[in-house]
C-alpha cells in the first residue's frame, strides 16, 4: 500500500485529541506488536545498529524528519543518512504519550511523544542537546505478519534544547 497525500500532511498538535475516534477495530495484539516495533526503531538508533532498521521500516518508507535532515527515502537511505547524522553522539530515545490505532488488519496509525538526548564524543562529552517531537507513523501490515512504518512524520514541538554543535565532528 502506497502512501497518500494525507499521510504526508503532519497533525497539527491542536487537532490531535479531537481528530481521534474509539476505536472500532480493536487488536490489542496488533497494538502491542506495533509498540515493540517502535522500542526496536529506539534500540536501534540508540545502539548505532541502523540495518536493524529494516525491522522498523518498509523497503520503500518515506520519513520526514523535518529540518536539517528533511524527507529521506527509501529505507536505505534512512538508514545512511541516520547514521550519518547521529555519528558525532550518543543517543537516548524515550517515549511518553502514545495513540496506536488499528484501522483495518493490514494498516494502523500512531503518534509517539519523545524527548532525543543527544551527547557529545570527546571533547564535547560536558555538552547535550535535547530534542522534543512527536513521531507521527502510517504502518503496513507485511505478509510475515510484521509491521512495519511506511510514512513518517517526525513533528518538533518546540525548539531543540542545548549544544546543537554535538553534532560535529
Amino acid at each position: 500500500m502506497a502512501s497518500t497525500a494525507n499521510d504526508a500532511v503532519p497533525i497539527e498538535i491542536s487537532s490531535l485529541a479531537s481528530g481521534y475516534t474509539p476505536e472500532v477495530y480493536t487488536d490489542a495484539g496488533t497494538i502491542e506488536a506495533i509498540r515493540n516495533t517502535l522500542a526496536i526503531y529506539a534500540f536501534a538508533v540508540d545502539g548505532k545498529d541502523f540495518d536493524a532498521l529494516s525491522k522498523v521500516f518498509t523497503t520503500d518508507a518515506i520519513a520526514n524528519y523535518s529540518a536539517p535532515l528533511n524527507v529521506l527515502t527509501p529505507l536505505k537511505t534512512i538508514q545512511s543518512v541516520l547514521s550519518k547524522s547521529l555519528g558525532c553522539v550518543t543517543t537516548q530515545h524515550l517515549y511518553g504519550t502514545q495513540r496506536i490505532d488499528v484501522l483495518s488488519p493490514i494498516t494502523a496509525k500512531s503518534v509517539t511523544y519523545f524527548r532525543a538526548a543527544h551527547f557529545g564524543k570527546g571533547d564535547k562529552g560536558n555538552e547535550v542537546d535535547y530534542a522534543y517531537g512527536q513521531y507521527q507513523d502510517n504502518w503496513q501490515r507485511q505478509s510475515t505478519g510484521t509491521w512495519r512504518i511506511i510514512h513518517r512524520n517526525l513533528v518538533y514541538m518546540g525548539p531543540q534544547i542545548g549544544n546543537m554543535s554535538v553534532f560535529v565532528c
